[in-house]
This record gives structure tokens, sequence and C-alpha cells, in this order.
């Protein structure tokens, strides 16, 4: 019985120490084919018209990915990149359909880029999804109702995937704000509240204005 024991104990927990190695290895094997698959057809047909025969190596794509991101991300950082991806974005935010999945993108994007992530003004618990239940949400706005009480637009992200969630509306007063950084209440989020960093539960002082 001892034997047992130490067998199920064990077992379990090198379970636990392999299961994120695996996830990871996974997630990455299925962005590499994901990428593989949209770029290998164009690397097939251009070296078949520049040498001849068609040629491709498994993690091309991938690498021509992060090749294309780089350059991207120097385009955006100088005035004149900058004002060409400006006008290509301009030219999607003009095609039907395509405009409403761009800006959302876009805007999810942003909101988790660690540039942007001031939009997450403040970290909050919210009681949701019914009266007696809280959670963890992050103020982005602040806006007045037609009878003038002034509401907080409240996102309330899913676990274990932070960019889905709801967006609530939430008078400012039932609202309880939490002395805590953004990022940590997000590891908490992510982590099913398993994180190991030790999060200060304390209501935040808010000034009288």
């Amino acid at each position: 019985m001892r034997i047992t024991n130490h067998l199920k104990k064990k077992f379990l927990t090198g379970l636990f120490v392999l299961i994120p190695l695996f996830v990871t290895v996974y997630i990455i094997y299925l962005v590499i084919n994901s990428v593989d698959m949209v770029i290998a057809p164009f690397v097939r047909n251009l070296s078949l018209y520049v040498i001849g025969r068609e040629l491709y190596f498994p993690g091309t794509g991938l690498i021509i990915f992060v090749v294309v991101a780089y350059v991207t991300g120097v385009l955006a950082s100088n005035y004149i990149g900058n004002r060409f991806l400006s006008h290509g974005e301009a030219a999607l935010r003009r095609i039907p359909f395509v405009k409403g999945i761009y800006n959302s993108v876009k805007d999810m994007t942003n909101a988790f880029s660690s540039e942007k992530k001031r939009s997450f003004k403040e970290v909050v618990l919210a009681e949701f999804p019914f009266p007696g239940r809280y959670a963890i949400g992050f103020v982005t706005n602040r806006t007045k109702a037609f009878s003038g009480k002034e509401l907080c637009a409240v996102f309330v992200p899913t676990t274990p995937n932070p960019t889905s969630g709801y967006l609530i509306m939430i008078p400012e007063n039932e609202l309880i704000f939490l002395d805590m950084a953004v990022d940590d209440a997000l590891k908490y989020v992510i982590s099913l509240g398993t994180s190991r960093t030790r999060l200060e539960w304390n209501e935040k002082k808010l000034s009288s204005s």
C-alpha cells in the first residue's frame, strides 16, 4: 500500500510538471503549423517560378512571419513607415464587414499590448454575474448615463484566456476599487487564481474629487 501511494504521488507530481510543458509545445506547434499552412503555398510557387522546382522546408513560414513582424515593427517605429501603415489601416477601415473585424481585433490587441496596457486604468471587484458573487474587472472608461449618473465601463476577463470577456456598465459607487497592479490582477486571472504572486486584497483609498 505504501508503494502504491508513493507511485501515485510521484506520478501526479511528474504529471503536473509535464502538463504545462506539453501544452506549451503543443501551442507552439499549432502556431508554426498554422503559419506554414498560410505561407507554404506562396513559398512553393515563388521557388517554382525562380528556380523551376518547388522548394520548401517545414518552419520556413514561421521564420518568414518573424522577419515580416520585425520589419513591420521597424516601419511602425519611424515617421515614414508609420504614415504608410496608417494609410493601409485607413483603407481597411473603409471596407464593409472587414472594418468591423479589423477594428475589434485592433482594439483588443492594443488593450493587451505593453504600450497600451494603460487602457486598463484600475482593478476592481464587481458583483458579477449576479449579486453576492464578485469578479475581477478592469475599468477602461467612464461615462455619464442620460440620468447624469456616472458609469464605469468595466472589462471582466474570462479565465484562463483574458482576451475574451464581458463589458459591463456599472455605477462607480457599486464597484470595489483594489490597490493592485494591473499585471498582478491579469496573472491572477490567467492562473485560475493560483498565482504565486502575493495579492493584497486592499480596497483603494479614492480621492474625494
